[in-house]
């Protein structure tokens, strides 16, 4: 084992204790919903997003219903032309090409509108079960602060987290530096000396 990973693990077990109710932040209750939800997050806050969502999930309950979302009914959300768009399309290929259901693979989530690697494996994290690597933008920030990667792409983050981080902890990971992200370590002034972690990361007292 790496110092890296070590430091990692210990990482995880401290913040484990400081954020014991870490996790995604998004009202969901079945895959669809969770992509749903995931597009219209983009660039977005979650808890705007759970407000909408929670009319929208009443109305909306198939793919077929989600190819004719109306864009009033997003108004709200940021960029809610093109997420309307991205939704209404994701939604067709569910009908057309997956019988209706969200695919649990990524190659098939890569293939639907407005799906990324971070949205595809959010929903293979939390939707599936499947552990997975979700670089958002807190996952972004806190893995490089803490010397866990040097690289500044999604991927190349993500492929670096992979080397580090226990299989098993993978998602935990990410709903871990989420949570710390918005209640400590924000990007705007990080709290340092009020961070748990601050004795295993390289630039604490940095703001």
């Amino acid at each position: 084992m790496t110092p890296r990973q070590q430091r990692v693990r210990r990482i995880i077990a401290i913040l484990k204790r400081t954020h014991p109710d870490a996790k995604l932040a998004l009202d969901f209750s079945n895959p669809l919903e969770l992509l749903v939800a995931l597009i219209l997050a983009a660039q977005c806050r979650d808890d705007l997003v759970n407000e909408v969502t929670g009319e929208l999930f009443q109305r909306y309950r198939t793919a077929k219903d989600w190819t004719k979302l109306c864009e009033e009914d997003v108004r709200r959300i940021n960029f809610y032309r093109n997420k309307t768009r991205s939704i209404r399309g994701s939604a067709t290929q569910l009908v057309e090409q997956f019988r209706g259901q969200v695919p649990d693979n990524l190659d098939d989530l890569l293939s639907l509108p407005g799906v990324g690697r971070k949205t595809g494996n959010a929903i293979l994290a939390n939707a599936f079960a499947q552990p997975a690597i979700v670089v958002d933008t807190h996952v972004w920030r806190l893995s490089q602060r803490l010397g866990l990667t040097k690289k500044d792409e999604q991927d190349e983050i993500e492929a670096d987290l992979l080397r580090i981080v226990p299989e098993k902890s993978w998602t935990r990971f990410c709903h871990l530096l989420q949570f710390h992200g918005r209640r400590v370590c924000t990007a705007r002034k990080p709290n340092c000396p009020a961070c748990s972690i601050n004795k295993l990361c390289p630039k604490a007292g940095v703001e």
